[in-house]
């Protein structure tokens, strides 16, 4: 009985701090959601963040992000577009599997790949984790509000829900690159290389006879 009754005194005492840290992460959570949280001004800057809007972002597993705080400043991406309808006609995700193999552990350390929706309407996390899963894709997929993934869209200077080019970039120095999505995986997996180390990736060069 006496141990009883200290099991219930100590739930009286852990309730109120468990209700607390839910309340702080609800928080967190409103605040990802609120429009006037998103004016404010951003907690990081970087050399080009002026050039992306303040807006969240959520992946194929509904982990929701601020796209330029949390997935881009001070990292090296590989940042590229489609939809789950528009990979079927201009298939990329497979050949940035490729590229993904060739980054090997580098990718989620100092090297992140992301796709983002052309199609926020019918992408979901679902249909985007279901994508990502045929390929054996490791990186974000990335969708969220229509109007807020057509911003970030407009930033990368992309139209329509079929684009060609993914975008290189070392959000350390500022320096940014396109490329073919569709072009060999090694070129594109050369631009991560120089834009890393400013030097040439030589394993990838001799393959490719260009060394």
């Amino acid at each position: 009985m006496k141990d009883r009754r200290k099991f219930i005194a100590s739930l009286a005492v852990a309730l109120p701090s468990l209700a607390v840290t839910n309340a702080s992460a609800k928080s967190i959570l409103e605040k990802k959601n609120d429009s006037a949280f998103k004016n404010c001004p951003r907690g990081v800057t970087g050399p080009t963040s002026d050039r992306f809007p303040q807006v969240i972002v959520t992946d194929q597993n509904k982990r929701k992000s601020w796209f330029y705080e949390e997935l881009i400043h001070d990292k090296i991406v590989l940042v590229n577009f489609t939809s789950v309808a528009g990979d079927k006609h201009f298939p990329i995700v497979s050949n940035m599997v490729k590229v993904q193999n060739m980054i090997g552990d580098r990718l989620g350390k100092d090297v992140f790949i992301y796709t983002i929706s052309t199609d926020p309407y019918h992408d979901t996390p679902e249909s985007f984790k279901k994508l990502a899963d045929q390929h054996g894709a490791k990186w974000k997929f990335l969708t969220g509000e229509p109007e807020e993934i057509r911003t970030l869209l407009n930033s990368f200077g992309i139209r329509g829900k079929i684009n060609g080019l993914s975008w290189v970039g070392n959000e350390k120095t500022g320096r940014w690159m396109t490329k073919a999505s569709q072009q060999h995986p090694l070129y594109i997996a050369e631009a991560i290389a120089r834009l890393s180390t400013g030097k040439h990736h030589k394993p990838f060069l001799v393959d490719m006879r260009s060394v």
